[in-house]
Order: C-alpha cells, then structure tokens, then sequence
C-alpha cells in the first residue's frame, strides 16, 4: 500500500486517535502539519510533520501500520505542559528568549533585525519532563500576561547574553575527527551559539559579546555567515576578503547541507565590533 498523508490519518484514527490536518509555517516555509489527540479536549497535542515521514518510509520500504507504530511513543510521550504559564508574567520574563528566522508572515511577538531578510521573535525555551521544548509566543499571549513587546525583548534579550558562546571552529573540527588538528591561529573563525545550541543563530544580535570577543582576539572585522537558526560563523575581515566569495559559500552550504526549515539566508554580512 502507498504511504500517502491520508493512510497514516486513517492508520492513527482506525488506532483511537483524532487527527487535524494544519498548515503550518516553519521558518517563513508552509508545511503541513498532524497535530495528534489522544481525547477531544486535549490543549498540549504533538504536532507531526509528514512529509519526511513519508519520504523516509519509502526509503526503507515501511508499511503503513510500520510507520504509526513509530510514531507512537512521540505522541504517547508528550511533555506535561501547563500551558497557562505561558501567559504568566514571571515564568515568561525568565524564560523568553530572542530567535532569528528568515523574514516571513508567521503571526508572531517579532521585529526586524539589523540583518537584512532576517527577522527576530520571541519564545519560550524550558525544560519539562526531561525533555527541552519551545513555543514561540503570539501577541494574544503577550496581551493576556499584561506584559508590552518592547520591554520583553529587552529582557530576551538579557537572557541571550548570559547564554552566548563563542567556539573557534578549530576546536570543533578537532572534537569531529577526534585529534588535535591545529592551532586556532591556523583557521581564525568562530561559531557562535547558546548553550543549548538551538535557535542560537540570534547570537549575531548580542553586540555586546562579539565585542567581548573581538577584544580578546584583537580583531573588531568580521564576515559573518548564518549557517542555519542555530548558530552563525564569524571569520574575521581582512582587505582580501571578497564578501560575493562567502555568500556563494553559504548558498551552496544551504542547498547542499542545511534542512530547509533550519536554513536563514543566502547572504554574508560584514560586522564591526
């Protein structure tokens, strides 16, 4: 039988489940999405996204009922959500944080970004159950906290800086192939992050870290390139940079490397410190 959309419904609603067909939109792109209920008035539902699914099922040649029993333990392991916190002054104030995706019409707590095609927003980053998780917040959740964006951006954007981190990509080649392959002075980039490594593309907004870094190393002239919404390279700018040489580099990483949905844009930007 065909793995289409509409046999893994089926599949999950023959199983007891509710299914509803959404179209989500993912980092400025429209993907559809199954956000699947276990009771009617369930609020904190598992949302799958079928398309990889599918793809990776016929791959390795997967029925139907293979590929629901899979998707079983992600929607029976849902994460214990209070999702009346995310209206709760203190709990966002603690836990808000600044995210960058490409420019798009998502309905979001945003604003532009000094990045040209790059947008930031706002979201929740929390831990719950043993499981990290995170929930982009809407103005109507703005609204009923009582809390104005402007000044929760402010505070997001205090809760980024304390989690900003800088690794000479060096060190991060040497971890990969498990040697010592040079000093850092032989290949001078960074990739900055959070420590989470996820969503810490909006690194390249904490002016005040790159220029903590730029300090130590001596050098304030960087070509950055967003590598996806995790996290971003510096490589310090010199005369012989050709800044047309590193976007044709990052657009080839995008099509090549970078899942769509984690991709930011096909540009490089020049930085000073």
């Amino acid at each position: 039988m065909e793995i289409t959309v509409n046999a893994i419904v089926k599949e999950l609603e023959n199983r007891g489940y509710i299914v509803d067909e959404q179209t989500c939109i993912k980092n400025g792109i429209e993907v559809l999405g199954l956000a699947v209920k276990k009771n009617e008035d369930d609020k904190v539902v598992p949302t799958i996204y079928p398309e990889d699914i599918i793809k990776e099922a016929d791959e390795r040649g997967l029925t139907v009922s293979e590929v629901v029993e899979g998707l079983i333990p992600v929607i029976e392991q849902r994460p214990s959500i209070d999702i009346d916190r995310f209206t709760d002054r203190e709990y966002l104030l603690s836990h808000v944080r600044i995210g960058v995706q490409k420019e798009g019409s998502e309905n979001l707590v945003k604003r532009n970004s000094p990045f040209e095609g790059i947008e930031e927003y706002l979201y929740i980053a929390d831990d719950m159950d043993g499981q990290g998780f995170s929930v982009k917040l809407k103005p109507q959740m703005l609204e009923m906290a009582g809390i104005k964006a402007k000044g929760l951006f402010k505070v997001a954007e205090a809760n980024n800086h304390e989690e900003f981190t800088a690794t000479p990509m060096i060190n991060l080649i040497s971890k990969m192939m498990g040697e010592d392959v040079g000093a850092i002075e032989d290949l001078p980039m960074y990739v900055i992050s959070n420590k989470a490594g996820m969503k810490g593309a909006s690194a390249m907004l904490d002016k005040k870290s790159i220029s903590a870094l730029a300090d130590e190393i001596g050098v304030h002239e960087f070509v950055l390139l967003p590598s996806s919404i995790h996290e971003c390279i510096l490589v310090p700018h010199t005369r012989e940079s050709d800044l047309e040489m590193f976007e044709n580099m990052v657009k080839e990483v995008n099509a090549t490397t970078v899942d769509p949905l984690e991709r930011l844009v096909d540009r490089a930007y020049l930085l000073t410190a």
